[in-house]
């Protein structure tokens, strides 16, 4: 999502992790300034990758840019089936009483009666940062930009249902109309459902008027990137490269209104533990994701911290290979890995891993155990018959055995010659899958495998994962609110660009595509708890565990609203509490 409140499409979204110092003289620097002041600090573990949703794929950068851009409609999360609906434009009542729907800039919506045409009739009173008007021009483009292999956004396929040409590009001529600036037309090359359409049609817009002359090789690395013209309710003040991000509010924003706190400090601060001491001593104002060990502790410490929960969307997982990445890079040849080809292997794995035993020991009450990537939230869509891989040693042995894995003189496993013998990489600074990595590494040892453990800078890790680098990996997913998962799983390695463990099932494609061809959003219920089964069986990940995030907030912000959507579900009308006890320092 980009802003939390908008709707956008619930693509998969990484976490990201860099340090940082400050300097200057005479200036309030990062490190001086105080929660006790009218600027609020978030504490964030990373830089942001772009501040363009177009290229950036870091649920950090989404954080951010979401105060800066457009989205066409609102969204809510309906909990007590576990569905997303969503909301146009509507006037508020009085000016002293925004509501909610402002943020959007779709007055209306409409499907056609064959569900292949959805209209938009946008709001012709939002503009640019610089008095440009927003317009339907600007959606269009935008997608080109989506579209654009050359650029390579990473949500490319919310494309696929518009109409085609012949090559299997988006014939944009045909696919998006704009016969005027407040008009908006997609057409979709067979029907789909209303909250199908409504996904795919909820990216994000950039400005054409200052992209249309950056060509698609200049894209990444155009300085536009770091210099975002938005019209959210806060705006960039200043990007300090790995140091931190500021923002202030945005005077002409009409989505719905200008940001209500006088400033905004994104502080990147990389190690968990000075995160925490940090709010512990009012230097910043929110963490995400606390460990909940810490809690007890950091609220005796500083009783104006308040803790807030919200879940199930994210999940940690270990990831294996299923293919020879050598011979698909250099042939494009399809070859299972010479470790974890094997379901049975895969299965074994998976029972190796004492997982409730890493939730008991670092999650606790706040995570539960995973067996897909479907969050236990969508309740009309989680199988509950699966029932999960149990932490079984005996098991995993008798398993890998039947795979020809014996034990070597060594003590190592083999087989043919070749040691069972792998590194397990994750990205460094994240002490939830450190402790979790070190727990596998000694179960497996235990069953004679050999598992080395690797930590690296995080944009190193992730672009590694896109290019399949690794033979097995630990990272973590936070899911979309609406159920799409065919760019990570899809048979299509060159299109399923999230797809990091090249696990190859036919059957997941069809039954993606019986999904989309569904109109009715509840219907493709069955549909996905196959899905589920399928994972379940190719084990293609370890899924570890669902996390129950925890969030500290300083008790002087007032009216945040934290939800499965996103604990920055409602930032632009965060506001300072004027009461002096809600200020207090521990």
């Amino acid at each position: 999502m980009i802003n939390p409140r908008l709707f956008f499409p619930g693509f998969l979204i990484l976490g990201i992790s860099v340090l940082f110092s400050f300097s200057g003289c005479g200036k309030k620097t990062s490190q001086s300034i105080s929660a006790k002041d009218t600027t609020v600090v978030l504490a964030i573990l990373a830089d942001v990758d772009y501040l363009n949703p177009v290229i950036s794929a870091s649920s950090i950068s989404s954080n951010v840019y979401g105060t800066m851009y457009p989205g066409l409609l609102m969204s809510e999360f309906d909990t007590t089936i576990g569905i997303l609906k969503h909301k146009a434009y509507t006037p508020s009542a009085s000016s002293s009483e925004l509501n909610e729907t402002q943020s959007a800039l779709a007055k209306s919506w409409e499907l056609s009666k064959d569900h292949k045409t959805l209209t938009y009739i946008l709001r012709d009173d939002a503009t640019w940062n610089d008095g440009k008007k927003i317009t339907s021009a600007d959606f269009k483009f935008s997608y080109k930009k989506y579209a654009d292999p050359t650029i390579a956004s990473a949500r490319q396929q919310y494309l696929d249902g518009l109409i085609k040409n012949p090559d299997g590009s988006t014939n944009f001529e045909k696919a998006i109309l704009t016969p005027d600036d407040t008009t908006l037309i997609f057409k979709f090359r067979k029907p789909v459902s209303e909250n199908l359409a409504l996904f795919h049609t909820g990216l994000a817009a950039i400005p054409k008027h200052v992209w249309q002359d950056v060509s698609s090789e200049e894209f990444r690395s155009h300085p536009l990137n770091f210099e975002p013209l938005g019209c959210g309710p806060y705006k960039l003040h200043k990007w300090e490269k790995q140091q931190q991000i500021s923002l202030v509010p945005n005077p002409n924003c009409v989505l719905p209104a200008p940001g209500s706190l006088p400033k905004i400090v994104f502080r990147i601060i990389p190690d968990y533990t000075v995160r925490v001491t940090q709010l512990q001593t009012n230097a910043v104002d929110v963490v995400q994701t606390l460990k909940p060990e810490d809690l007890s502790a950091l609220t005796q410490k500083n009783p104006n911290v308040e803790i807030k929960t919200v879940g199930l969307r994210v999940f940690d997982y270990v990831g294996w290979m299923t293919i020879d990445q050598s011979a698909y890079n250099t042939s494009k040849t399809l070859k299972p890995h010479p470790l974890f080809g094997s379901k049975i292997v895969r299965r074994a794995m998976t029972h190796a891993i004492d997982r409730q035993g890493i939730i008991d020991g670092f999650l606790g009450k706040y995570g539960t155990l995973a067996t897909s990537d479907i969050s236990p939230s969508f309740k009309w869509a989680t199988n509950k018959d699966i029932k999960p891989y149990l932490y079984d040693p005996k098991k995993a042995v008798a398993l890998l055995e039947s795979e020809g894995w014996k034990i070597g003189s060594d003590g190592i496993r083999e087989k043919n010659g070749k040691k069972f013998s792998f590194t397990l990489t994750t990205n460094a600074g994240n002490n939830r899958r450190n402790y979790a990595s070190t727990i596998i590494q000694q179960n497996l040892k235990e069953i004679g495998i050999d598992c080395k453990l690797e930590s690296q800078e995080s944009n190193v890790f992730f672009k590694n994962l896109r290019q399949r680098k690794y033979d097995a990996f630990m990272a973590g997913w936070s899911v979309g609110l609406e159920i799409d998962p065919l760019d990570q799983w899809g048979s299509n390695l060159e299109k399923s660009r999230f797809n990091f463990t090249g696990f190859q099932e036919p059957r997941i494609d069809k039954l993606c595509e019986m999904a989309k061809d569904e109109l009715e959003p509840l219907n493709t219920a069955p549909y996905w708890k196959e899905y589920q089964q399928i994972l379940h069986e190719g084990q293609p990940y370890t899924f570890l565990y669902w996390i129950k995030e925890t969030h500290g907030f300083n008790a002087r912000i007032e009216g945040e609203e934290i939800n499965i959507l996103s604990p920055f579900y409602n930032m632009n009308e965060w506001q300072l509490a004027t009461d002096p006890k809600r200020q207090l320092t521990p």
